[in-house]
């Protein structure tokens, strides 16, 4: 039994130390692992660092773009305004001019023997005759038109009916 106690003991002897080497062969593999983890923590870390950077650098482009689009757009709207606001200046000017060129054509007309206005008016557009005729007053107007060619009468009498505006229509049997 000694023999066998002997025995155990230099077996768990022998085990000890090929324990003592298994855990020493497998502990340089476990540091190695250990190494190659943090090395791999240490590389995510800084594509983890990058990823932002970049992040926050394309973040600052695309505001700066917003940004600039912000500026382009109210200097086209406050373009457009002045745009506008030269138009409605320049057709109320063009509206003045018109009313200040037919008020002297009216008063031109106004002014001549009816038998002279209407020897011109037969040789007139009847629909510039027309309009003419309407901004004078209906005393002149008629005496004017009473000199008219009965024809040509006729034709601007049927246009004075339709009511301004005065266009000649696409379709219109008028001379």
């Amino acid at each position: 039994m000694r023999a066998v106690l002997a025995l155990a003991v230099f077996a768990a002897a022998l085990s000890a130390e090929d324990c003592n080497a298994i855990f020493e062969s497998r502990k340089n593999e476990i540091l190695f692992e250990v190494d190659r983890l943090d090395r791999s923590k240490d590389e995510l870390n800084a594509l983890g660092e990058a990823t932002k950077r970049v992040l926050t650098e394309k973040e600052e482009a695309i505001k700066t773009r917003e940004e600039k689009i912000a500026a382009d757009l109210k200097a086209i709207e406050e373009e457009r305004a002045k745009i506008e606001a030269a138009l409605k200046a320049q057709r109320e000017l063009l509206a003045q001019i018109s009313e200040i060129k037919d008020g002297k054509v009216t008063d031109l007309y106004s002014g001549m023997k009816a038998s002279n206005a209407g020897e011109i008016m037969n040789a007139l557009d009847p629909y510039l005759a027309a309009d003419i005729l309407s901004r004078l007053e209906s005393k002149i107007a008629a005496a004017v038109l009473a000199r008219i060619e009965p024809a040509n009468a006729a034709v601007i009498t049927g246009i004075l009916h339709k009511g301004p505006p005065f266009i000649k229509d696409q379709n219109a049997t008028a001379p």
